[in-house]
């Protein structure tokens, strides 16, 4: 299948930004007494979401309940700590450039909220043009509903089954699926992209995203 466009997710499949979103949470719980956690809890719960994220972090009395107060928190302190240490993984900015140098277009669709995501793309990829960059608002909701995903291709005017939709967790894989795109999976981030039983294509270096499209392309060729 030829791919004519690319999605990408945020958090562990562009940039390594755990320590900054563990960061902030632990000093969330810290002003309120609670227990703090190692990073590797944060690994565990990030992927779904800013809610999921806090709640899954409360102590266990509180977990289920109304956590707007700690969500809220924990965004104020994410927002002003958000590039401390977060960094793009290696070889990113190359697959960035390549992919503007093929003229195939680009999109990011995270579980983020949307100003948060703002600010990281600014931040981080001002260098190259993403053609939407889509996190969770009051538009978008949270992945694996493939509603931002459908947004880009219709942005494009794409046919989804020509869409890449690279991530590192079940939930990006579930959204490819939903969107009718063509997963793939990277073992760089955070997530388990493929659960037992997936035909779901797992890759172990940013290089092979392009090796990938361009297999997809030359087959198409042939």
């Amino acid at each position: 299948m030829e791919i004519k466009a690319v999605i990408f997710d945020l958090d562990g499949t562009l940039i390594d930004s755990i320590e900054d979103i563990a960061d902030a949470n632990n000093q969330m719980l810290r002003e309120h007494g609670y227990p703090t956690h190692e990073l590797k809890e944060y690994v565990k719960w990030i992927g779904n979401g800013a809610r999921r994220l806090v709640d899954a972090s409360l102590p266990p009395l509180l977990r289920g309940k109304d956590t707007m107060l700690y969500l809220n928190k924990y965004s104020a302190c994410y927002e002003k700590n958000i590039c401390n240490k977060s960094t793009l993984f290696p070889k990113i900015d190359h697959v960035l450039n390549e992919l503007t140098e093929m003229d195939i277009p680009f999109a990011i669709n995270t579980n983020k909220p949307q100003h948060l995501t703002d600010i990281v793309v600014e931040e981080y990829f001002n260098t190259w043009t993403f053609r939407s960059v889509i996190g969770h608002s009051n538009v978008f909701p949270h992945k694996p509903d493939p509603k931002g995903a459908l947004h880009f291709a219709r942005q494009i005017n794409c046919d989804p089954k020509h869409i890449l939709f690279v991530g590192d967790s079940v939930v990006d894989m579930q959204t490819a699926q939903a969107a009718g795109m063509i997963p793939l999976g990277v073992s760089w981030g955070y997530g388990k992209p493929g659960m037992e039983g997936d035909n779901v294509p797992v890759i172990q270096q940013p290089e092979k995203i392009l090796n990938y499209i361009k297999i997809n392309i030359e087959s198409y060729e042939d």
